[in-house]
Parts: C-alpha cells; structure tokens; sequence
C-alpha cells in the first residue's frame, strides 16, 4: 500500500536554491526522457520549495509521458476495506446535475450495495445533509455536491479502504487551518488532485507534494466528505449558524478534528468539479460568522495564492494512469 503521509507543523527549514538546482537536474532528465528521473527530481525540488508550483505541472507531464508510452505505475496493494452499505446525500434542484451524477455512481457502485438519497428542497447544506443522514440508511456515507463526476475506475474499492481508516474524508483540503477557506495557509499544508471539464477533455490539478493521502486533515472541501455514520451523528451539523451552502464543510470537518476523529484527505478518489468555488456575496457574511464561532481561526495573514499544477488531458482513459504515477512518486522519498 502507499505510504500514507502528514506534513508536521515543525516543517525543517526550506532550501529554495537547492530546489533550482533539483529543477535543473529534473529538465535535463527529461529532454532525455528519463521521465522517472525527472519527476523524483522535481517531487524533491517541490519538497525543497513548497511554492514551487511548477514542480507540480512537471510532474503531470512526466507521468503523461510515461502513460503515452504504456507504462504503468506499480500497483498498491489493497488495504482492509469497510464494510457496510452505503449512502450517497445529494442536495439538488437541477435534474440534469443529479442525472449525470447518477449515471457515474451507478457505474462505480454497480457491484456494491447502496443507495442515492435525493435532497430537492434544502434550506442550506446543513439542514438538507442532515435530513438526508436521518433518512439514509448507510453505515458509509458520502454527502456531495451534483456537479461533480467520478474519473476513478477504483472509486468503490478507494472509498472502502479510506473509510477503513478513517472516520471523515475528503478530496481536497488542509492538514492546517489558518482561515476562511481550507486553502487560506497555501503550502505545504494544501492539498488537491481535483479536475475540471475543459472544452478540449480535462484539466488535471496537482496541489501538494505529499499523497495519496494526507492524515490529520483540519479542513476539507465540501464538494465530497464521507464519513462514517457513527462519525456524522457524533459531530450533526450547525444549520442554525450556517443556514445557507457555504462553511458546512470547514464547519464540520474543524469540529471533527477537534473531536479527535480520524480526519484524512483521500486525494486518489479522483473526481472532477464544475465550479471554481463563489467567494463572493453571501460568502463573506458567513465568513464572519464562521470566524466568529471560531475566533481561534481568524487569519493572522493574508490568503496565500492558490496555485496548483495543471496540465490539459485530452483522454479520460489517461487520467487515472497518470495519478497512479503521481501516487507512486509522491508516496516514496523523504520531505523537504
């Protein structure tokens, strides 16, 4: 199985000249085509200079090339997996979202016992998940927004071996939490292999040098948390501070883990979002209340940029074999 990693708050110090050096070494590597060299050597210049976003998009290259070529990253073994059945929460008001959502659920569930548990009138994401969870008869439950799509063909078997471990997860978030947003630190603490649709096939993004999961997650973003029942009921969820669609998400997963669940961010579950995120309008009102029920997170600094890796996609098929190479690399080797 990958290693699994946290990034420690007594960071060691940073080398940003010997990252420059690693990012020269890793260019040369790759006019020759050692694509392996070259993305070890970017993994650790990353490491060496966390705001080295670059790295990132190397490292997509990198493991595009290999794939283009037929090669394939090892396989993991498979981890103990978590039994039960589960529930899939999704508050929607556009059929066509739910539909196509639908299409890729029933695809990657086809062999597992579940249910989709259709919220159409909620008052907020708080009050809709909650009467979802009360309705839901899963002992694994995911909540997730409707525009999202499933790019992993090992969705189920992923799902089941994260929950294993872990009481909460999700695919993006941070294992530090300084904020309003799960990314308010930047890096190293930020972490997301999250895709968008593009008119031309799909926009691969690689945020953090560590994966494929990230423990002691602080925050997660709401497009997808799963988590076990007995983990949702424990922790219920504040529709009367947050009775609106934003800060659910940091809400929960910050309660969770000063609760002192198992709190991980399951980056290989791969999956691809429609939105970019709205901070704007009601955001910033619950931005204050969220930082008033929490006065321990108001922000000492400014947002750090959110830059993460990207590189464009044409075929679906490729996707998952080129994460395969980012779990790889980013699993092995020693931080900073």
């Amino acid at each position: 199985m990958y290693e699994q990693r946290h990034h420690q708050a007594d960071s060691p110090q940073y080398d940003p000249a010997k990252a420059q050096q690693l990012l020269r070494q890793a260019v040369i590597d790759g006019r020759a085509s050692n694509w392996q060299l070259s993305a070890t050597s970017l993994r650790d210049a990353w490491r060496a200079d966390p705001a080295l976003h670059l790295a990132g998009q190397g490292l997509l290259e990198c493991a595009a090339q290999l794939v283009a070529t037929g090669r394939q990253a090892p396989s993991p073994d498979v981890a103990e997996l978590a039994q039960g059945f589960i529930s899939v929460i999704v508050c929607s008001i556009y059929p066509a979202r739910l539909s196509r959502l639908r299409t890729d659920l029933e695809r990657e569930l086809a062999d597992e016992a579940w249910e989709l548990v259709h919220i159409d009138d909620a008052q907020s994401l708080c009050e809709g998940y909650a009467r979802g969870l009360a309705r839901s008869r899963g002992e694994l439950v995911v909540l997730c927004h409707d525009d999202i799509g499933i790019l992993s063909r090992r969705f189920a078997q992923r799902l089941r071996e994260r929950l294993a471990q872990h009481d909460l997860i999700g695919v993006a978030g941070s294992d530090r939490l300084t904020g309003p947003t799960w990314f308010w630190c930047g890096p190293p603490h930020t972490y997301s292999w999250v895709c968008q649709p593009n008119a031309a096939g799909w926009l691969l993004g690689l945020l953090g040098s560590a994966g494929p999961v990230i423990e002691n997650a602080q925050a997660l973003d709401g497009l997808f948390l799963a988590g076990r029942r007995n983990a949702l009921l424990q922790l219920g969820f504040d529709a009367t501070t947050f009775d609106g669609f934003h800060f659910y998400d940091l809400d929960l997963s910050w309660r969770a883990h000063h609760a002192g669940l198992r709190c991980a961010i399951a980056l290989d579950l791969l999956l691809w979002h429609a939105s970019g995120g709205d901070f704007q309008g009601s955001w910033r009102g619950y931005a204050e209340r969220f930082q008033q029920k929490f006065p321990e997170l108001a922000p000492v600094q400014p947002a750090a940029p959110f830059q993460p890796g990207t590189l464009l996609c044409t075929s679906a098929d490729h996707i998952e074999p080129i994460y395969d190479w980012i779990a790889h690399w980013l699993s092995a080797g020693t931080r900073g």
